[in-house]
């Protein structure tokens, strides 16, 4: 019989932000771990991890600070930008975000985590994406552990970007999103335009 380690924890927040935020896709993903990373991972589910939150964070034109005056006036951009970051070591760029603390919600750690990380302020505005992750042990194991990843739409509250070099290796403001992305950027940026005349969610 198998032990199922946080997995009702993770029905009820899943069941929480799908009520909050309406039919929202829901990923299944399971991460195949060594013995000793998977007991690691046990450790962390006992101690009350249940998973992580991300933010794509938008900035409209208007909340970009002012030119100064020796920049020429065509250097005004007015489009939109989505933050995202580089992670060290990292080839492709991600979401701001990571993991919850103590009984915070998803949308509290997305928060904090894009502010630690960027020194960006956010607001939550909607759900595009929640990734329920299933770990199990290379090794013969009768428990299984459940995680939940919760992706959103933010808005800019405000700061400027200043990232912990020993986490980060670079953040920026992108209008057109680069080629080098991991696979929830990719997923939300397919939907993505920079010009201001999209819909206010975007």
């Amino acid at each position: 019989m198998r032990t199922e380690i946080n997995e009702r924890t993770v029905e009820r927040r899943t069941d929480r932000l799908l009520d909050e935020y309406g039919d929202v896709p829901v990923e299944e993903r399971t991460w195949n771990r060594s013995p000793e990373r998977f007991e690691r991972e046990v450790e962390q589910a006992r101690n009350g991890y249940v998973g992580g939150a991300y933010a794509w964070v938008v900035r409209r034109p208007d909340e970009t600070a002012a030119l100064t005056e020796s920049m020429p006036p065509e250097a005004e951009d007015d489009r939109k930008r989505a933050l995202m970051i580089l992670g060290r070591g990292a080839d492709r760029w991600g979401l701001a975000g990571g993991g919850l603390e103590g009984d915070e919600t998803h949308e509290a750690a997305a928060r904090r985590e894009v502010r630690e990380e960027t020194s960006v302020e956010c607001e939550p505005t909607d759900l595009f994406l929640l990734r329920h992750v299933t770990v199990v042990s290379e090794a013969e194991d009768d428990r299984r552990i459940h995680f939940l990843y919760a992706f959103f739409d933010a808005t800019y509250e405000g700061g400027s970007i200043t990232v912990q070099p020993g986490e980060l290796d670079g953040a920026a403001w992108f209008a057109e999103p680069p080629e080098r992305m991991l696979p929830a950027n990719e997923r939300r940026a397919e939907s993505w335009s920079p010009e201001t005349t999209t819909a206010p969610s975007e």
